[in-house]
C-alpha cells in the first residue's frame, strides 16, 4: 500500500513560557493518534520554548477539522499547564 499524500498543510509555532512547558505540550498532544491516518498527518516537536506543530490533509475540509481540534487542545493544554505549573 502506498503512502497518502498530504497536498494541504498547516504550520505553527506556539511560544512556551519555558522550554520544558513546550515538552510537556508535545508530548501530550502526540498521545492522541490521528484519527484517520490515511487522511490526516499531525507531527508535534520542540525546539527551545517553541512547539512546531505541522498538520497536513488530503483535503481541505479534512485540514480545517484537523486545524480546529488541534486548536481545541491546545487551550485544554496550555489552561492545564497554567494550573499545575508554579509561577516562576
Amino acid at each position: 500500500m502506498a503512502a497518502p499524500e498530504f497536498p494541504h498543510r498547516v504550520q505553527l509555532e506556539i511560544p512556551f513560557p519555558s522550554e520544558k512547558a513546550a515538552s510537556i505540550a508535545a508530548q501530550a498532544l502526540a498521545v492522541d493518534r490521528d484519527l484517520s491516518a490515511s487522511q490526516i498527518s499531525s507531527t508535534f516537536t520542540t525546539e527551545g520554548n517553541q512547539l512546531h506543530v505541522v498538520l497536513e490533509a488530503t483535503n481541505l475540509r479534512i485540514l480545517r477539522i484537523a486545524t480546529n481540534s488541534f486548536f481545541e487542545m491546545i487551550i485544554m493544554v496550555t489552561n492545564t499547564l497554567g494550573e499545575f505549573t508554579p509561577v516562576a
